[in-house]
């Protein structure tokens, strides 16, 4: 099989195509680097079975030569996170939702398509959310994903993710996730301030999000036509109990503020029951992925002098 995915530069992407490349399928990646990060990819070359295609999920052209030939979609490109939405709301709109459309619009309606959405459709929850839960949506992140999942739900031969928030290490490193930028702060500054102490997050390490979709793929004819909560059970951690944690292997200082807000007022735990079922568990646990973070933090350091 031949795979598009698309945003496959990115931090999720990179391992994915990775994983699918490993597991013996043909990987077309499509993305713009509106970041700039692109040296990840470059290892994947002299591999016959990828291939790079520069483009843009807005861009008509674009689209329909990238799904050319592919047996699969796993679409992942989007502007991700609520402070980056808010800065550019119009790109956000355009890449979120268009780009969304313009897949749907022009994939074969018998191509299967995996639908990376988030955890942040659900906005505020009083108490255990599930796949039934109201979406409340509160940032603009999360409306522009909820209206991308609503339309691509609507659609034949499709599947949503909604993931948890991802962590750990990847070729494309993100050190704006909230596990990712704890653990780089407690080795740098020494020093953790959290605020909003009690409120309860739920993750997914960068390694099982590229599990779920190649599950996805290989158990597609269950699964289909339905949206899932992808994570773990036993990643539903306070922040309080993640500060603790992280300062107890890095050595820092953990500092409790009184003011800071989540735009995205994710205060909940997650059940997980439903992917589950489909015989989908994490692998990584929160404690593993820190200690890959902390050792690649003098990296992430030698990197950030230059940027």
């Amino acid at each position: 099989m031949k795979i598009l995915v698309t945003g496959g530069g990115g931090y999720v992407g990179n391992v994915l195509c990775r994983d699918l490349l490993n597991s013996g399928y043909k990987v077309r990646c499509l993305d713009n680097f509106h970041k700039g990060q692109c040296d990840a990819l470059i290892g994947l070359v002299e591999n016959p079975n990828f291939e790079f295609m520069y483009g843009d999920v807005i861009s008509v052209g674009n689209v329909v030569k990238a799904l050319d030939g592919v047996d699969g979609v796993i679409h992942l490109a989007s502007l991700v996170g609520f402070p980056a939405c808010a800065k550019q709301p119009s790109l956000a709109t355009s890449v979120n939702i268009d780009g969304a459309l313009n897949l749907l619009e022009h994939r074969d309606e018998s191509t299967p398509l995996i639908f990376a959405s988030t955890g942040s459709v659900y906005g505020k929850v009083d108490g255990v959310c599930t796949e039934e839960s109201p979406l409340r949506a509160v940032s603009l992140y999360g409306e522009t994903k909820k209206a991308a999942e609503m339309e691509i739900r609507s659609a034949p031969n499709t599947i949503s993710y909604r993931f948890a928030t991802g962590f750990g290490v990847s070729p494309c490193m993100r050190v704006n996730l909230l596990v990712n930028d704890f653990v780089y702060q407690a080795m740098t500054q020494k020093c953790l301030n959290i605020f909003q102490a009690h409120f309860r997050r739920t993750f997914i390490h960068v390694k099982d999000m590229s599990r779920a979709f190649i599950h996805g793929i290989e158990n597609y004819e269950n699964m289909k036509h339905n949206v899932y909560n992808v994570g773990d059970n036993n990643l539903n951690w306070t922040k309080a109990e993640l500060a603790e944690y992280i300062g107890e292997k890095t050595g820092a200082i953990v500092h409790y503020a009184e003011i800071g807000e989540d735009s995205d007022q994710r205060d909940y735990e997650v059940d997980y029951s439903k992917i589950n079922d489909e015989g989908f568990q994490c692998s990584v646990s929160m404690e593993q992925g820190i200690e890959q973070l902390i050792k690649v933090t003098p990296l992430l350091q030698i990197r950030h002098q230059y940027s």
